[in-house]
C-alpha cells in the first residue's frame, strides 16, 4: 500500500494570517500558507470558502479569493484526516488519528486561533477516516474508522445512535447520497458500498476493484459515484464511474502514474470528474467519454491529497508539500485548460 499520507510532513514556516505576500508575474496570487504540515482534506463551505484540514492538528475557514483567514481551530491531539460541513449552519467537522470526531462554531479567537469545541463525537477505536454531514437535516453525521465500524451520530447530544461493522471494511472515505438516506463508503478491502442509514444496514455491493479504493464523490442527482484507486506504476490508479442504479461500472478514467487520491464531480456545460493524485498532476475528465481534457503539474507540491471543487469551476487541491493550491477552467478553442491562480 505504501506510505500513509499521514505520514507525508512539510517544513514548518511561520503563519502570517490573511497576508498577500507577492503578485509575481505570472499572475498567480501567492498568500502565505495557513497550514504547516500536509493538506489532508479540503471542503466546500460557501462560492469562495474553503474548509480544511491538516497534518497540523489545524482546521481552518479560508476566503481563498483574497486571502482572509475567517477562523482556525485547534484542539486535536493528533492530525486531522477528513473535514466537512453542515450546509446552511454554522457547524464544523474534523475526524482525526486520535479517534475522535469534533464539531466547531465560529467564536472569539485567542492569537487568531479558537479552542472552543461545540461537541465530541468519541468512540471509534481507531482512526477516523470517513466523515458526512446529513444532506437531509444537519442533525446526523456519519463517520468510517479503520476499526471496520461505520457509526451514525446525533449532532446535538454526541451520542452514537447505529453502528455497523464488517470484517476488513477498513474505512477511507464517506459521502452522503443527497436527497436520500443513504451513504456512499469505500474500503481497503477495494469495494464501493451503499448503507441504508435508517438501519446503517449495507444496501448494496459493487464489484471488487483491483485496488484499495481511497475516495469517493456522489453525484448531486445520485444517480453516480465516482471513485479513486490506489497502485503505483501506473497500475491502478484510475478513477472509476459507477451507476448507483445497476450497481454497474461505466466508466473507468485511466491516466495518472501513482495512487488516485482524491475524486470529485463537476458541472459545467458538459459533466466532468476532477481528480488529483500523489504524481503531483490534476486532471480534468468528460464523465461521460473519460477522456482526459486537461493536465496540469503541480511542480514540488509532492502528492496531491485532497480537493474541492466549486461552482464558478475554481477547484482548491490540498498538498503535501506546498499548502493549497487554487486553479480554475479555462476554453481555449473549444479544448479545457487548467490554470493555476492562487496558493495558501
Amino acid at each position: 500500500m505504501g506510505k500513509r499520507h499521514s505520514k507525508h510532513k512539510r517544513a514548518r514556516s511561520p503563519l502570517y494570517e490573511g497576508v498577500l505576500t507577492a503578485v509575481p508575474v505570472d499572475d498567480v496570487r501567492r498568500y502565505t500558507p495557513v497550514h504547516t504540515e500536509a493538506v489532508q482534506s479540503l471542503c466546500l463551505v460557501k462560492d469562495d470558502v474553503c474548509l480544511s484540514g491538516s497534518s497540523d492538528k489545524s482546521l481552518v475557514l479560508y476566503k481563498w479569493k483574497d486571502g482572509t483567514i475567517m477562523q482556525r481551530w485547534t484542539g486535536h491531539k493528533k492530525e486531522i484526516t477528513k473535514v466537512s460541513h453542515a450546509v446552511d449552519s454554522d457547524a464544523f467537522f474534523s475526524a482525526s488519528r486520535d479517534t475522535t470526531v469534533n464539531m466547531w462554531k465560529r467564536g472569539t479567537t485567542q492569537g487568531g486561533v479558537c479552542q472552543n469545541i461545540s461537541q465530541t463525537f468519541e468512540g471509534h477505536d481507531l482512526v477516523v477516516t470517513g466523515l458526512a454531514v446529513s444532506l437531509l437535516n444537519n442533525q446526523i453525521i456519519c463517520t468510517g474508522s479503520r476499526d471496520n465500524f461505520l457509526r451514525l451520530w446525533d449532532v446535538e447530544t454526541g451520542v452514537c445512535t447505529k453502528q455497523s461493522a464488517i470484517s476488513r471494511n477498513l474505512v477511507t472515505d464517506v459521502k452522503w447520497v443527497p436527497n436520500q438516506h443513504a451513504v456512499a463508503q469505500t474500503s481497503e478491502d477495494k469495494c464501493l458500498r451503499l448503507w441504508d442509514t435508517r438501519s446503517l444496514q449495507e444496501s448494496q455491493i459493487f464489484p471488487r476493484k483491483n485496488y484499495i479504493q481511497t475516495c469517493c464523490d456522489v453525484s448531486k442527482d445520485s444517480l453516480y459515484c465516482v471513485t479513486s484507486s490506489n497502485g503505483f506504476s501506473e497500475q491502478g490508479c484510475e478513477a472509476t464511474l459507477w451507476d448507483l442504479r445497476t450497481g454497474k461500472i461505466l466508466m473507468e478514467y485511466k491516466g495518472h502514474t501513482q495512487t488516485t487520491c482524491a475524486c470529485a464531480f463537476a458541472k459545467t456545460e458538459r459533466p466532468l470528474v476532477v481528480t488529483c493524485s500523489n504524481d503531483s498532476t490534476v486532471k480534468v475528465w468528460d464523465r461521460d467519454s473519460s477522456e482526459c481534457l486537461s493536465t496540469h503539474y503541480l511542480d514540488g507540491a509532492g502528492s496531491l491529497l485532497s480537493l474541492a471543487v466549486f461552482p464558478d469551476t475554481s477547484i482548491c487541491v490540498g498538498s503535501v508539500n506546498t499548502g493549497v493550491h487554487v486553479l480554475s477552467f479555462g476554453t481555449e478553442s473549444g479544448k479545457v485548460s487548467l490554470k493555476k491562480t492562487a496558493t495558501y
